[in-house]
């Protein structure tokens, strides 16, 4: 940058030279020497440039893939209550529109700036050398020019800003959009949709054009004062040279000059644009990267003992978000391996938050859950989860093909591997029916996959993981009686010596488990073993002649025994 920017402050000299030092005398050998010179100079410069052009896209380019890394590393470590609150389009919007506006910064803006005050200080100097009269009278319309760019950048931040948050929030319709495609046609809100979009694209196109009103009206005074001050130049310099006090090549070397005094300051108006969008951005990107990551492994290293037995012990745990109403109240029990601990409540008692809390996706407000005796958060993060596996109620599929899916704990698990985890899911049959098998490809978030399909392929995932703790929220909640009856004759082999956490609503599931706990409000109100319960006049029996009586009566088979207890 400093040698391009030398040498095209060297060129207008040089003109000077060849006017003055060879056409004006009529002598051909300083015409050819500064001639060669000038040709010379433009020749390198523009080498230098093209040098320039590509350095600078090239760090602005690698400052950015290092910065999205950092915010897409950064957002894989944030508790969930920050994904609770925060917009998935959002978030996007900041990864792609707003880490772009800073990368045109970086990459183009930051290095023109620079450039731009070199070659404006060079240019004075050499200028004030030259002749320093016509260089104070060149200057005098600089303050207004100054003055316009002023007013400009005053606002043109605000705007940016809210085309930012405007273009966040389209994107956040957008994304919701496409993700609930099913809602909005099952309940025909396409018109709804396009009203709510056409709304947000609205907002965006009126704070743009607010935005292009405001670059307009700046644009014809920095041209009218630019040519204004060359008008004068002219002017001011004809008079030296009709009286003797300056050559025509010193006029025609200050004609190039002032275009290298001027761009600086008209580039500022686009500099500005360009600048506001970054610093507009700017703030919305860090704004994650600033995000404390609350939940993480011990400082000098988490504990990774050889392997985990799977004694589960809660022992007066209790969770709230922030200052919001507790979810869980001094929940306490003990889960040993070899058994099924079932979770029964009705909706909001706190049952899939209590188990979440044993992967660490939350921390407990208060009391302890140690794991084989030692306190969950003295253990290496990835370590704990790695031993926990979860079939959750919101099953998720990446787009990618079925094998890749189940083996995505496991990613080199061999093909055998992935089919037999299948099988033991009863997915095995349905993927075999598929055109490509295991290499079927199901689309974002499993959409060529029914719900029971979908979640069959989960707990196949959970199996090949082969964690030593398992996690089941509903996880056989979508599929039929038959399938669930064959799913769990398949879990008898998979639950040996290992703890398990079954969050379920159908009787078949519940009333063969170890142990029972009963929550309501966030406490357990009863615990036990269904027989035990059944004898009680409680919350259970009450649920249980509510919804589960039905299902008893309905159903003939001899339940599957989970837990070992019939």
């Amino acid at each position: 940058m400093i040698a391009a920017t030398g040498f095209d402050l060297a060129s207008p000299y040089l003109l000077k030279l060849t006017i003055d030092q060879g056409i004006a005398k009529h002598a051909y050998t300083p015409l050819i020497l500064y001639t060669v010179l000038l040709a010379l100079a433009a020749l390198l410069r523009g080498v230098t440039n093209y040098a320039q052009s590509y350095l600078q896209e090239y760090v602005g380019e690698r400052v950015v893939f290092d910065l999205r890394s950092q915010l897409y590393n950064h957002l894989q470590h944030l508790p969930f209550s920050y994904f609770n609150k925060a917009q998935t389009g959002q978030l996007m919007s900041r990864l792609t529109g707003d880490v772009e506006s800073i990368k045109n910064f970086l990459g183009f803006g930051l290095m023109l700036v620079v450039s731009g005050l070199f070659a404006l200080l060079g240019t004075l100097v050499i200028m004030l050398t030259m002749n320093w009269k016509q260089t104070l009278v060149l200057l005098c319309l600089s303050p207004f020019l100054i003055a316009v760019v002023r007013r400009y950048n005053k606002k043109i931040k605000p705007a940016w800003q809210m085309i930012r948050e405007q273009m966040g929030r389209m994107t956040t319709v957008l994304q919701e959009n496409l993700t609930g495609v099913r809602v909005v046609r099952a309940f025909a809100s396409e018109n709804a949709e396009k009203v709510k979009f056409r709304d947000r694209n609205q907002d965006n196109l009126t704070q743009n054009i607010d935005r292009a009103n405001i670059e307009a009206s700046s644009s014809p005074f920095m041209d009218f004062f630019g040519n204004a001050s060359i008008v004068l130049l002219i002017w001011y310099g004809g008079r030296q040279i009709m009286g003797g006090h300056m050559t025509i090549g010193t006029l025609m070397a200050f004609q190039w000059y002032a275009f290298g005094l001027s761009w600086p300051i008209r580039m500022l108006g686009s500099l500005a644009n360009m600048g506001q969008q970054a610093m507009a951005a700017a703030p919305r990107v860090f704004t994650i990267l600033d995000e404390p990551i609350a939940i993480r492994s011990p400082e000098l290293g988490g504990h990774r003992p050889a392997q985990i037995n799977g004694n589960v012990h809660i022992d007066n745990v209790s969770f709230h978000f922030g200052d919001k109403q507790p979810i869980l109240t001094d929940v306490s029990m003990e889960a040993k391996p070899g058994q099924v601990i079932a979770l029964l409540g009705g909706t909001g008692s706190g049952k899939s938050t209590l188990v979440s809390l044993l992967p660490r996706f939350y921390d407990a407000t208060d009391g302890c859950i140690t794991i084989d005796g030692t306190d969950i958060r003295d253990f290496d993060l990835e370590y704990l989860r790695r031993n926990i596996g979860s079939v959750p109620q919101d099953t998720f599929l990446f787009s990618a093909t079925i094998r890749e899916n189940i083996a995505y704990g496991r990613p080199e698990a061999t093909l055998e591997e992935v089919e037999t985890a299948a099988k033991r899911a009863q997915a095995h049959e349905f993927i075999m029916m598929m055109k490509d098998g295991y290499d079927t490809i199901i689309g974002e978030r499993g959409v060529g996959l029914s719900g029971g399909q979908k979640q069959r392929v989960a707990l196949a995932r959970a199996i090949l993981f082969d964690p030593p703790i398992l996690i089941l929220d509903e996880a056989t909640a979508s599929v039929d009686t038959e399938t669930e009856h064959a799913i769990q004759q398949a879990l008898i082999e998979v639950m040996k010596n290992r703890t398990t956490f079954v969050i379920a609503q159908r009787l078949s599931t519940i009333k063969t488990a170890s142990l029972i706990y009963v929550l309501g409000d966030g406490k357990v109100v009863q615990t036990g073993t269904h027989t035990d319960l059944m004898a009680q006049d409680g919350f259970y029996r009450q649920l249980y002649d509510l919804q589960f009586r039905v299902q008893e009566e309905n159903d003939d088979r001899e339940p599957v025994a989970l837990g070992g207890i019939r």
